[in-house]
C-alpha cells in the first residue's frame, strides 16, 4: 500500500470506518515544478496511526523531540491530538442523531483491535525553518518504531489563511503570529478540536479563501441564545452550553482555516480546525441557519469533502 494513502483503504476495507478523513494521496511536503514556496508562518501537519499500546512512548517522544525544537530556530507551537469520534451534523444526519458518533472511534478502539488515529501539528516561522529543522527525518524514525502499519500516515505543509479567537479575527502577518504562539487547547481544558477536511481545485484558492474567511467569521462570532431569542439572556455573552436537549451553544474558543502550500494534481488541500468547549456546542452551531447560509457559499467550490473528526488534545506547547 503507498504511503499516505491509507486512510481510503480503510474507508473501504473496514465499512464503518469510513468516518476517517480524506486526505492527500501524495506528500505535500516540497514544491511540485512551477510552484514556490509559502511565504510567513507555516505548519508541518501529520496524521497518522498506531496501536493503542504504544500511545504511551508516542507521548514521552513528543515530548522528548519538544527540548529539540524549542531550540529549533522558528519554531512557535505544537499540538498532539488524538481522535475520538466524528461529527454527525456536517454530514446532515437527522438532528435526532446528534452527537451520536461523538466518542464512537475512541470507544471501539478500546478493545484492542484498532488502531488510535492522531494528528500532529508543528508550527514553525517560515517554511526555511522548517526545513532546517528536520522535523520530517525525525517523525519518519520515529513511527517507523511502530511497524509497517504506522509507517502508512499522511504529512503535509499548511498556511494559516486566518484565524479567529472570541476577541479578535487574524489575518496579518503578525495577527497570525501571536495566534500560532498562543494556541488555548491545553489538554487539562479538555476541549474538543475539529479538523474538517476538504479539498477544492487549486484555480479556485482566491476566491475560496475569502469566501471561507467570512465562513470562519460567522463561526467564531455567532452563539445561541443570541439577542432576539426568546430565551437570551445577556449574562451569558458567549452562549449557553450546548447538549443533546437543546440548540445552545457557546462562541467557538478558536477558529483556523489552513490551506495546504503544495497542490496535489490540480487540488488544494484545507483543514477547517477549530476548538470548542464541548462536542455539542459545535453540533448545535452547525444546526444554527446563520452557520449554514455561508457554508452555502463555499459549498460549489468543494470537490472533496467535508470529512470532520473530533480530537482531543493531549500535549500541547507554545514556545
Amino acid at each position: 500500500m503507498e504511503r499516505r494513502n491509507f486512510l481510503k483503504s480503510m474507508a473501504l476495507t473496514t465499512g464503518s470506518m469510513a468516518m476517517f478523513p480524506m486526505m492527500a494521496n501524495a506528500s505535500m511536503i516540497k514544491p511540485s515544478k512551477g510552484e514556490k514556496i509559502p511565504r510567513g508562518m507555516v505548519t508541518l501537519y501529520f496524521e497518522f496511526r498506531i496501536m493503542g499500546k504504544y500511545k504511551d512512548n508516542l507521548i514521552e517522544e513528543v515530548n522528548r523531540y519538544l527540548k529539540v525544537l524549542k531550540k529549533k530556530k522558528g519554531f512557535l507551537s505544537l499540538s498532539l491530538k488524538n481522535m475520538v469520534g466524528d461529527s454527525t451534523m456536517v454530514k446532515n444526519f437527522p438532528t435526532e442523531l446528534k452527537g451520536v458518533l461523538k466518542s464512537a472511534y475512541f470507544d471501539a478502539s478500546k478493545e484492542g483491535t484498532l488502531p488510535l488515529f492522531y494528528s500532529l501539528f508543528i508550527r514553525f516561522n517560515n517554511y526555511h525553518d522548517l526545513t532546517s529543522s528536520e522535523t520530517t527525518k525525525w517523525f519518519s524514525k520515529l513511527i517507523s518504531k511502530y511497524g509497517k502499519l504506522s509507517e502508512n500516515y499522511h504529512e503535509g505543509v499548511y498556511t494559516t489563511v486566518s484565524a479567529g479567537d472570541r476577541g479578535h479575527i487574524y489575518t496579518t502577518k503578525s495577527e497570525i503570529e501571536h495566534f500560532l504562539k498562543h494556541q488555548k487547547d491545553k489538554p487539562i481544558n479538555r476541549y474538543l478540536t475539529v479538523n474538517n477536511h476538504v479539498s477544492i481545485y487549486s484555480k479556485d484558492k482566491n476566491i475560496f479563501n475569502k469566501k471561507s474567511t467570512s465562513l470562519l467569521k460567522v463561526a467564531q462570532n455567532t452563539f445561541r441564545p443570541a439577542k432576539g431569542d426568546f430565551d437570551y439572556n445577556p449574562k451569558f455573552k458567549v452562549g449557553i452550553p450546548g447538549s443533546y436537549q437543546n440548540l445552545h451553544y457557546r462562541k467557538a474558543v478558536t477558529t483556523e482555516i489552513l490551506q495546504g502550500a503544495f497542490s496535489d494534481n490540480g487540488k488544494t488541500h484545507y483543514l477547517f480546525h477549530g476548538v470548542w468547549e464541548s462536542v455539542y456546542d459545535h453540533e448545535n452551531s452547525h444546526i444554527d441557519p446563520r452557520f449554514r447560509a455561508d457554508v452555502m457559499k463555499i459549498f460549489p467550490y468543494i470537490i472533496q469533502g467535508p470529512n470532520e473528526p473530533f480530537y482531543e488534545t493531549i500535549v500541547l506547547n507554545n514556545n
